[in-house]
């Protein structure tokens, strides 16, 4: 077993308590993407949440501070700044804006204190550009649930956390390839004052030197490494905003 599978298994362990899973899933058996050149289809990270019957909500959107909000689907702005490590090469900083696409479960409760609200990742296009690697465009791994929620904060004036298990594919366009994460980004917010966490520039996400793999061969060695991640939740953005982002 290499340094590196050995280190994902213990992150696995360390994930399925954050995500909780109960337990740590065990590393994919890679089979064929369902786009051509996509990442390899994986085991879910958490529940899927059906879209049926949810409405996609966009620009004009109410949202209110320390309210439950009905269930429904999230088109909202999307910024962050991104540090990659590319063995031989060094670290590389690159700034990436766009959308995504949150569906939100109905609630059990509308009591902000109690209430647990469970989302996925339905859709995220990001794009940015670097004077040394290029285009990079952000997509989500469609083969894999991005799970998350957010946690009942236990006052009814106490801002919530929040945390999202996400599978992305980094697209290098003058690169000729496609990277992809097998362990979860995991997009945290300690305290939000509102569902969805509009305007908010407070997320982080929680990892080290996480490993990203070619998709034309993911059970090789990393490729590079996700060492930082921030980003900032804008508002909604309008039905013709959400169709241009989802063209990229």
């Amino acid at each position: 077993m290499s340094e590196y599978e050995a280190l994902g298994q213990q992150l696995r362990s360390f994930l399925a308590g954050l995500l909780g899973a109960g337990e740590a899933p065990s590393a994919p058996s890679p089979r064929p993407g369902r786009r051509n050149g996509s990442a390899p289809a994986a085991t879910d990270w958490g529940p899927r949440i059906e879209l049926a019957g949810l409405d996609d909500l966009y620009d004009g959107t109410e949202v209110q501070a320390y309210t439950v909000p009905d269930g429904g689907i999230d088109n909202l702005a999307l910024s962050s700044t991104d540090t990659f490590e590319i063995p031989g090469r060094g670290e590389f900083r690159m700034d990436f804006s766009g959308y995504f696409r949150v569906a939100r479960a109905e609630p059990e409760t509308k009591n902000w204190a109690q209430a647990n609200v469970f989302v996925n990742l339905a859709d995220m296009k990001l794009t940015g550009s670097h004077n040394e690697l290029g285009t990079v465009n952000v997509r989500l791994n469609e083969n894999v649930v991005s799970p998350g929620q957010t946690f009942a904060p236990g006052d009814r004036s106490a801002p919530a956390a929040c945390r999202i298990g996400a599978a992305v594919e980094f697209e290098l366009e003058d690169q000729g390839m496609t990277v992809f994460n097998k362990e979860p980004i995991l997009l945290m917010n300690d305290a939000i004052e509102a569902i969805p966490p509009v305007e908010d520039p407070n997320g982080m996400a929680r990892l080290y030197r996480l490993p990203l793999f070619d998709t034309r061969n993911p059970d090789g060695m990393p490729v590079a490494y996700l060492n930082r991640l921030q980003y900032t939740v804008g508002n909604y953005v309008t039905v013709a905003q959400a169709e241009a982002f989802r063209a990229i």
